[in-house]
């Protein structure tokens, strides 16, 4: 996948967040797209494209969405980096992978907004916290992130497949 794709990619996704999905929220919380972007992309693409991803698609959420710069940024770097590391031991095709994979990114950007929600001296009451967002934002998370990795699965294997024909025609 091209560099200009893959911004496409996070471009349309940024915008649909700020608008579209502002209209399927559960209980109040949104899919978040981006996790289930950089979970599929990091998983075709391996770690270091992962992690420029995650770091990509963070910090368009921070700017966007009024966050503090850098939180969302660190937890998706992380998490394309961590996805991209695992991603030559895996079967791509099976939908467990996203499931897996989008359970753990979830969980790493909870904590780490937990963690620094706790350096920064901000009072959350952490059960009722897990409770009502974290819990349904991970069921959220998974259900969306099926749906996006078959769409971008389908997309990677038509140019993957392109790409290699081409190059034994040329032999």
């Amino acid at each position: 996948m091209s560099g200009w794709i893959i911004a496409l990619i996070l471009l349309l996704n940024i915008i649909l967040q700020a608008t579209v999905f502002q209209y399927i929220a559960v209980l109040g919380i949104k899919p978040d797209t981006a996790i289930a972007i950089v979970v599929a992309l990091s998983t075709f693409l391996g770690k270091e494209y992962g992690m420029v991803i995650g770091a990509a698609a963070g910090m368009l959420q921070d700017i966007v969405f009024a966050k503090p710069v850098g939180i969302t940024t660190l937890s998706y770097m992380l998490a394309g980096y961590f996805i991209g590391i695992n991603s030559d031991k895996i079967f791509k095709e099976h939908m467990v992978v996203p499931l897996a994979f989008s359970a753990g990114a979830t969980l790493l950007k909870y904590s780490i907004g937990i963690f620094f929600n706790y350096v920064l001296g901000v009072q959350i009451p952490l059960f009722a916290y897990i409770r009502q967002y974290f819990l349904i934002e991970l069921i959220y998370n998974c259900l969306v992130s099926v749906v996006v990795y078959r769409a971008l699965y389908l997309i990677y294997q038509k140019r993957f497949l392109r790409y290699r024909l081409r190059i034994k025609k040329k032999r």
